[in-house]
């Protein structure tokens, strides 16, 4: 993500300032104030004390007498260690970026608005328990009590960006839940996109070949109808504005993996459960780890998102969960028909329907505010032809395209998007809330029934030898699917509610003792309600169920091995294919040759050390484009990432198909004649890269992660901050079970498992997390990026649950006490 160039300026002027006046050591090191750890602190609104221990890697366990007491120090707490960060996520869901950032932001910021999440937040409030609000409020009391008492002495961002922070409300609580579920949903619409491309110029039969797992529908091809690239492509670049927000990482759960085993299976007669949560890398993390107690009352411990008071995912006194994405379509696009005559107006069921006209103010730093209107329909917002730019800047620059300009020439053209984030019909606070009290599976599911814009696969485990697995969500029922662009001019495509909670998917204590999911397939195609056809290929979970099918009985280090398994189904179904370039060998160059000794016994573990992940992955890229770009043209560089990859699965599994020639050429090539060409372009490209030693194809020398923070970007902050973490060399993939990818251009990893979970329902001390990052949002704490090390080794940290383990291992006491009139 690039900063805009007056936040480099006005740092630099802060850390002028700074040397001269020696508020910066000579080390270059901030002299910022850490949070305060040891101690006591007086705290207006709070009735009694509240103690907070924090254990050796700076996780708090706050114990209150009374649910006010606690949630108020959550917030306390949670502003202490993530302030700006939770701040930039408000912001992000109020569409306020540009008021920080300037006007390079203002197309997200619009982005955001057309999500309506602060209104719809709004309404969920005024239905909400009387007694969830009064925690939300203890919450945001907490926060707003850091606020007054920090003064001058707020996180560093602040500072450096010019700006306070506004108070927090129970409506930012709500919205950041919103923010989440659009999270998933973006994605939808870029794959709808590409369909409805796909479709129009290949053919219904050619193109289901490409989209994962579609059953040829007969009722979706609109032989006069069309939409023209130029609306695909900006339609498509307005979606791609919430990549701005993501590098943030404000992202909900797009990927992860989950799996339980019974106590039959284990050796202490209880059962294990494992999660990891696959978000963007970025410093701090998404998740904040916390332990909640009121003794006698609560007792639940896990990870909660800033700005929240709840744990999302942990355990309690009686049971453990944990979630994966269900990867429910819960977007879709529609055409909507202009009336010439007054372009306000849509026709639905024979009749002209007004729009909705909603006004935004979006302030810019430095600038005078801009004023859009946004077009809805009764599903959603018109995103093509978006604005009345009347009152807007003639040009914004974003990304080389003119966005603004490019939107006056589609005035007369119309895409609404449905979006479930839009209906009233969800409450995940309460679903949290509700978890972090459930005695058992039936508590678990009651739970569950309000858990809908962002719809997970639940993993369940008890103490009392249960297993389980549960979908929650909204999953849609429409006609059809929502693979494609579908014609808004009647109801007929519009959504008819939701699945009942009664039939989601669930199973419940299986005879083989074991439960995973990995974001793939949910269902069997009898299932009467369309989910989704956009699930990621099957890798990780065969090689999960592969690993709990290798012995009968297990411990927390066999779920250690298992969460960091770094082995590779895909390797395994693509490697014999490269190494029968064997019997070719008079066709191969000398490094050629040497590239493919690479791949002589490999046991197919995508390790850092060694130079055959590196060929594998830069085959892979090749080996897409020789399949798939001559028929494909131009549409090949906007190809959608799930559904070229589920392609090669397909392809690897069952065989060649027709994509396999390339039509360009009069011959007609083989597979084999692809793999030859795709590992001569990879063994190019690869000299051209690294060179020709093999020393320099390592994995890990070209596979790196860094952990940045948001502003890290302008290197002279990063350095003089210390925002960043350094560069490390990994191995993984994102086919396999320990994943660390890329969906850009290089190795570079930003995706992976954000937390790493297994929970020990025998002997709650005895389970383990990590996070990638560190607990503190504050560069200057012993607690930011203080757990990378340990993250990237493969190692845990103990979860402390009893009060004795968590006194026993108490490295900082700090009490918040009440004020005394």
């Amino acid at each position: 993500m690039k900063i805009p160039e007056k936040i480099l300026f006005s740092g630099l002027l802060i850390i002028l300032a700074a040397l001269t006046t020696g508020f910066i050591s000579s080390h270059g090191k901030a002299a910022r104030v850490s949070p305060q750890y040891e101690g006591e602190i007086v705290t207006k609104g709070l009735f009694k004390d509240v103690t907070v221990y924090r254990d050796e890697r700076g996780m708090p366990h706050i114990y209150a007498s009374s649910e006010h007491d606690l949630y108020m120090a959550v917030g306390y707490v949670s502003a202490q260690e993530r302030l700006w960060q939770m701040d930039l996520i408000r912001r992000s869901t109020n569409g306020r970026l540009s008021e920080i950032f300037g006007k390079s932001f203002l197309p997200a910021d619009i982005l955001c608005r057309c999500l309506r999440i602060t209104e719809k937040s709004k309404e969920i409030l005024k239905n909400e328990d009387p007694e969830i609000i009064a925690c939300m409020q203890a919450y945001a009391d907490g926060v707003n009590a850091f606020i007054s008492s920090a003064g001058k002495r707020l996180p560093l961002e602040f500072n450096l960006l010019s700006y306070s922070p506004e108070l927090w409300r129970l409506e930012d609580i709500a919205s950041i839940i919103g923010l989440m579920g659009w999270s998933l949903g973006s994605r939808n619409l870029t794959a709808e996109l590409f369909n409805y491309q796909l479709v129009r110029q290949l053919g219904t039969e050619k193109a289901s070949a490409l989209i994962p797992d579609w059953r040829v529908p007969t009722d979706i091809i609109y032989p006069d109808f069309t939409i023209d690239d130029t609306l695909i492509a900006r339609t498509r670049s307005f979606i791609s504005l919430w990549d701005r927000v993501k590098d943030f990482g404000v992202t909900a759960f797009s990927g992860s993996n989950n799996w339980a085993v019974s106590g039959t299976r284990t050796e202490t007669g209880k059962p294990l459960l494992s999660n990891d949560m696959h978000l963007t890398f970025t410093s701090p993390g998404i998740w904040l780890q916390m332990h909640q107690v009121i003794p006698g009352k609560l007792n639940v411990t896990g990870v909660l998102i800033p700005g929240e008071p709840f744990i999302v995912m942990g355990h309690n006194e009686r049971i453990a969960w944990g979630m994966t994405n269900l990867m429910v379509d819960d977007v879709d696009l529609y055409t909507e028909k202009l009336n010439p005559e007054n372009a306000s107006q849509y026709l639905y069921n024979g009749e002209w329907k007004e729009m909705l006209h909603k006004t935004e103010i979006i302030r810019i730093k430095g600038e005078k505010p801009d004023t859009v209107v946004i077009r809805f329909t009764h599903r959603g917002p018109v995103i093509s032809g978006l604005l009345d730019l009347s009152n807007l800047s003639p040009k914004i620059k974003w990304s080389g395209y003119d966005y603004l300009s490019g939107l006056r020439s589609l005035a007369d053209i119309s895409l609404s998007m449905k979006w479930a984030g839009y209906d009233n019909t969800s409450d995940e606070i309460r679903s949290i809330y509700l978890l972090d009290r459930a005695a058992g599976w039936n508590d678990f599911r009651f739970a569950l029934r309000t858990f809908g814009s962002i719809s997970q696969n639940f993993v369940y485990a008890d103490t009392e030898g249960n297993i389980g697995l549960n979908a929650g969500g909204g999953i849609p029922i429409r006609k059809g699917n929502g693979i494609q662009i579908r014609n808004g001019d009647t109801d007929e495509y519009d959504w008819k509610g939701y699945v009942p909670f009664d039939q989601l998917p669930f199973s419940f204590n299986p005879q083989n003792g074991q439960v995973s999911s990995a974001n793939n397939k949910t269902v069997s195609d009898e299932y009467p309600y369309f989910i989704s056809q956009d699930f990621v290929a099957p890798y990780r979970i065969n090689r999960i169920r592969e690993m709990l099918a290798e012995k009968e009985i297990f411990t927390i280090e066999d779920f250690k091995r298992m969460i960091n398994d770094q082995h590779s189904d895909f390797a395994e179904l693509l490697t014999p294919h490269i190494i029968k370039l064997n019997e070719r060998q008079d066709e191969l160059t000398s490094a050629e040759s040497r590239a493919l000794t690479a791949f002589s016994g490999w046991d197919y573990e995508m390790n850092p050390e060694m130079t055959a992940p590196t060929i594998l992955e830069l085959f892979r890229i090749s080996f897409k484009k020789n399949l798939l770009a001559d028929e494909l043209g131009d549409l090949f560089d906007g190809l959608y990432y799930m559904t070229s990859e589920y392609y090669i699965y397909k392809l690897l599994v069952n065989g060649p198909d027709e994509w396999v020639d390339n039509i360009k050429t009069p011959e007609n090539e083989t597979l084999d004649d692809i793999v030859l060409k795709s590992f001569k372009d990879c063994v190019k490209t690869l000299v051209k890269q690294y060179g020709k030693n093999p020393d320099r194809w390592q994995w890990g020398k070209v596979h790196t992660i860094t952990f940045m923070h948001p502003i890290g970007s302008v290197k002279i902050l990063g350095f003089f901050y210390k925002l960043n973490s350094e560069k490390f060399r990994i191995g993984g993939s994102d086919h396999t079970v320990s994943p660390y990818f890329s969906l850009k251009p290089g190795f570079e990893a930003g995706f992976g498992a954000s937390v790493r979970q297994i929970f020990n329902l025998a002997e709650w001390d005895n389970s383990c997390s990590v996070i990638p990052g560190g607990e503190s949002g504050i560069p200057r704490s012993e607690f930011y990026l203080s757990q990378v090390k340990t993250y990237l080794s493969g190692q845990f940290y103990k979860d402390h649950f009893s009060d004795e383990a968590v006194k026993n291992y108490t490295k900082h006491v700090l009490v918040l006490k009440p004020e005394k009139y």
